[in-house]
């Protein structure tokens, strides 16, 4: 099976969040929704396509870096391998007798994988910081294992060896609570096009 490589521009859902495997790899995924523009060819006016939804997932560096760089609604363009993983939901469904029973639906996802992911400067103004992230801290000392906001960890001041400076921004924004995301998809959507004022 070939790879395929795609570039997708879009919104980002939620807040990303960084997790460690069992191996100690950093990591985080993120849902990035993406609406074509369309034009009517009866009235000419644009209006909006169908959403498609992508999860978005970034290991090591990448995944400090947009873990401090992005929040739910930021615009981004992210590149990366294209993958299709199945998954099942069961759900619980009155049968012919009246009886509750579980019923199994595949469903299909879309993903980005070992993605590169970036500010839509045509939707705001970024500031770049380049970053060294090191599992040292200074005296060669491992640095302390944690989470967001652990000494040392990711998410402390400069995360783990990690020389930060500000986050991208738009006069004029809010990003959300940290862990906020919403409960219905194509209200992020809506929510993300009243935020850049599309």
């Amino acid at each position: 099976m070939s790879d395929v490589s795609v570039t997708v521009v879009g919104h980002v859902g939620q807040d990303p969040h960084l997790f460690a495997s069992q191996s100690g790899t950093r990591w985080t995924s993120i849902r990035v929704a993406s609406t074509r523009r369309v034009r009517d060819p009866r009235s000419g006016e644009w209006g909006d396509g169908p959403t498609m939804w992508f999860t978005v997932r970034a290991f090591g560096d990448r995944a400090l870096n947009l873990v401090e760089s992005v929040r739910k609604g930021t615009p981004v363009v992210v590149t990366g391998r294209l993958a299709v993983e199945e998954y099942e939901v069961r759900k619980q469904e009155k049968g012919p007798d009246g009886e509750a029973v579980e019923v199994r639906q595949p469903r299909w996802a879309q993903v980005i994988e070992n993605a590169s992911v970036g500010v839509d400067l045509s939707r705001g103004v970024a500031r770049f910081t380049r970053t060294v992230h090191t599992d040292v801290v200074p005296g060669g000392a491992p640095a302390a294992a944690g989470g967001p906001g652990a000494p040392g960890g990711p998410g402390a001041h400069g995360g783990a060896g990690a020389e930060r400076g500000p986050s991208w921004e738009v006069p004029g924004e809010s990003a959300a609570p940290d862990g906020a995301e919403l409960e219905d998809e194509e209200q992020v959507e809506s929510d993300a096009r009243e935020t850049v004022g599309v």
